[in-house]
Protein backbone atom coordinates (compact mmCIF):
# COMPACT_ATOMS: atom_id res chain seq x y z
CA UNK A 1 0.00 0.00 0.00
CA UNK A 2 3.02 2.24 1.12
CA UNK A 3 4.95 1.44 -2.19
CA UNK A 4 2.19 2.23 -4.38
CA UNK A 5 0.79 5.56 -2.51
CA UNK A 6 4.11 7.12 -2.53
CA UNK A 7 5.59 5.76 -6.14
CA UNK A 8 2.59 7.04 -8.11
CA UNK A 9 2.11 9.99 -5.71
CA UNK A 10 5.34 11.31 -6.68
CA UNK A 11 5.75 9.82 -9.90
CA UNK A 12 2.55 11.23 -11.15
CA UNK A 13 2.79 14.75 -9.16
CA UNK A 14 5.79 15.53 -11.77
CA UNK A 15 3.99 14.23 -14.29
CA UNK A 16 1.07 16.29 -13.45
CA UNK A 17 3.14 19.69 -12.70
CA UNK A 18 4.95 18.85 -16.32
CA UNK A 19 2.04 18.79 -17.95
CA UNK A 20 0.48 22.33 -16.20
CA UNK A 21 3.96 24.02 -17.00
CA UNK A 22 3.49 22.52 -20.79
CA UNK A 23 7.46 20.98 -20.29
CA UNK A 24 8.54 17.76 -22.27
CA UNK A 25 11.52 16.13 -20.29
CA UNK A 26 14.09 14.36 -22.60
CA UNK A 27 17.44 12.45 -22.30
CA UNK A 28 18.39 12.13 -18.44
CA UNK A 29 15.63 14.52 -16.96
CA UNK A 30 12.90 12.30 -18.13
CA UNK A 31 14.84 9.34 -16.43
CA UNK A 32 15.35 11.42 -13.24
CA UNK A 33 12.02 10.70 -11.88
CA UNK A 34 11.46 7.38 -12.52
CA UNK A 35 15.27 6.27 -11.37
CA UNK A 36 14.57 8.06 -8.08
CA UNK A 37 10.86 6.23 -7.58
CA UNK A 38 12.75 3.09 -8.59
CA UNK A 39 15.49 3.23 -5.70
CA UNK A 40 12.47 3.88 -3.24
CA UNK A 41 10.19 0.99 -4.31
CA UNK A 42 13.85 -1.30 -4.64
CA UNK A 43 13.78 0.13 -0.45
CA UNK A 44 10.52 -1.09 0.25
CA UNK A 45 10.54 -4.27 -1.85
CA UNK A 46 13.68 -5.03 0.80
CA UNK A 47 10.88 -4.29 3.36
CA UNK A 48 8.63 -6.40 2.31
CA UNK A 49 11.05 -9.64 1.84
CA UNK A 50 12.00 -9.12 5.01
CA UNK A 51 8.10 -8.70 6.81
CA UNK A 52 7.24 -11.52 5.24
CA UNK A 53 9.91 -13.82 6.13
CA UNK A 54 9.68 -12.67 10.17
CA UNK A 55 5.56 -13.16 9.45
CA UNK A 56 6.34 -16.15 7.94
CA UNK A 57 8.60 -17.70 10.29
CA UNK A 58 5.89 -16.94 13.40
CA UNK A 59 3.42 -19.42 11.22
CA UNK A 60 5.48 -22.20 10.88
CA UNK A 61 3.52 -23.61 13.78
CA UNK A 62 0.22 -23.27 11.51
CA UNK A 63 1.92 -24.92 8.42
CA UNK A 64 3.20 -27.52 9.97
CA UNK A 65 0.03 -28.79 11.41
CA UNK A 66 -1.64 -28.01 7.76
CA UNK A 67 1.03 -30.64 6.73
CA UNK A 68 0.03 -32.71 9.50
CA UNK A 69 -3.49 -32.91 8.59
CA UNK A 70 -3.06 -34.07 5.30
CA UNK A 71 -2.62 -30.49 3.34
CA UNK A 72 0.07 -31.10 0.52
CA UNK A 73 2.86 -28.86 -0.08
CA UNK A 74 1.16 -27.96 -3.52
CA UNK A 75 -1.96 -26.97 -1.61
CA UNK A 76 0.47 -24.46 0.38
CA UNK A 77 1.73 -23.06 -2.27
CA UNK A 78 -0.92 -22.18 -4.18
CA UNK A 79 -2.58 -20.92 -0.20
CA UNK A 80 0.52 -18.37 -0.07
CA UNK A 81 0.37 -17.80 -3.50
CA UNK A 82 -3.67 -16.46 -2.93
CA UNK A 83 -2.75 -14.73 0.22
CA UNK A 84 -0.11 -12.98 -1.42
CA UNK A 85 -2.05 -11.67 -4.37
CA UNK A 86 -5.47 -10.98 -2.29
CA UNK A 87 -2.95 -8.73 0.22
CA UNK A 88 -1.29 -7.78 -2.48
CA UNK A 89 -4.32 -6.19 -4.43
CA UNK A 90 -5.72 -4.78 -1.17
CA UNK A 91 -2.52 -3.07 -1.02
CA UNK A 92 -2.35 -1.61 -4.52
CA UNK A 93 -6.25 -0.32 -4.32
CA UNK A 94 -6.09 1.47 -1.06
CA UNK A 95 -2.12 2.91 -2.43
CA UNK A 96 -4.18 3.99 -5.85
CA UNK A 97 -7.10 5.82 -3.76
CA UNK A 98 -4.57 7.47 -1.11
CA UNK A 99 -2.33 8.59 -4.39
CA UNK A 100 -5.31 9.35 -6.51
CA UNK A 101 -6.48 11.63 -3.81
CA UNK A 102 -3.69 13.48 -3.49
CA UNK A 103 -3.03 13.88 -7.16
CA UNK A 104 -6.45 15.58 -7.84
CA UNK A 105 -6.10 17.88 -4.92
CA UNK A 106 -2.89 18.59 -6.82
CA UNK A 107 -4.62 18.85 -10.01
CA UNK A 108 -7.65 20.83 -8.76
CA UNK A 109 -4.73 23.66 -6.81
CA UNK A 110 -2.93 24.14 -10.88
CA UNK A 111 -6.12 23.70 -13.20
CA UNK A 112 -9.05 24.32 -11.25
CA UNK A 113 -10.31 20.62 -12.24
CA UNK A 114 -9.95 17.35 -10.10
CA UNK A 115 -7.08 15.78 -12.57
CA UNK A 116 -3.61 14.27 -12.81
CA UNK A 117 -1.31 13.05 -15.68
CA UNK A 118 -0.54 9.36 -15.07
CA UNK A 119 1.12 6.42 -17.21
CA UNK A 120 -0.61 3.30 -17.12
CA UNK A 121 2.54 1.34 -18.13
CA UNK A 122 4.55 2.76 -15.12
CA UNK A 123 1.38 1.91 -12.79
CA UNK A 124 1.54 -1.61 -13.80
CA UNK A 125 4.66 -2.12 -13.88
CA UNK A 126 4.56 -1.02 -10.01
CA UNK A 127 1.44 -2.97 -9.25
CA UNK A 128 3.81 -6.06 -10.36
CA UNK A 129 6.46 -5.68 -8.88
CA UNK A 130 4.83 -5.62 -5.51
CA UNK A 131 2.86 -8.87 -6.72
CA UNK A 132 5.87 -10.62 -7.71
CA UNK A 133 7.76 -9.24 -4.35
CA UNK A 134 4.88 -10.77 -1.85
CA UNK A 135 5.29 -14.14 -4.44
CA UNK A 136 8.74 -14.24 -3.91
CA UNK A 137 8.64 -13.23 0.03
CA UNK A 138 5.97 -15.66 0.81
CA UNK A 139 7.03 -18.84 -1.36
CA UNK A 140 10.85 -18.34 0.28
CA UNK A 141 9.71 -17.89 3.58
CA UNK A 142 7.02 -21.32 3.59
CA UNK A 143 9.75 -23.44 1.41
CA UNK A 144 11.38 -24.86 4.66
CA UNK A 145 7.81 -25.11 6.62
CA UNK A 146 5.87 -26.28 3.21
CA UNK A 147 8.76 -29.57 2.97
CA UNK A 148 10.10 -29.78 6.36
CA UNK A 149 9.60 -32.48 9.24
CA UNK A 150 5.87 -32.64 10.71
CA UNK A 151 7.21 -31.22 14.34
CA UNK A 152 8.94 -28.88 15.48
CA UNK A 153 12.14 -29.29 16.64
Amino acid sequence: MLTVALACTFLFAVSTSDAVAGVTRTGPDAWAAPLLVGSAVLFTVVAVLNATAMSMAERAEEIRLLRSVGTRPGQLTRMVCWESLVVTGAGALLGTSIAAASLAALGEAAVGELWFAFSVPQYLALVLVCAVSGLVGGLASTRRARRGPLLAG
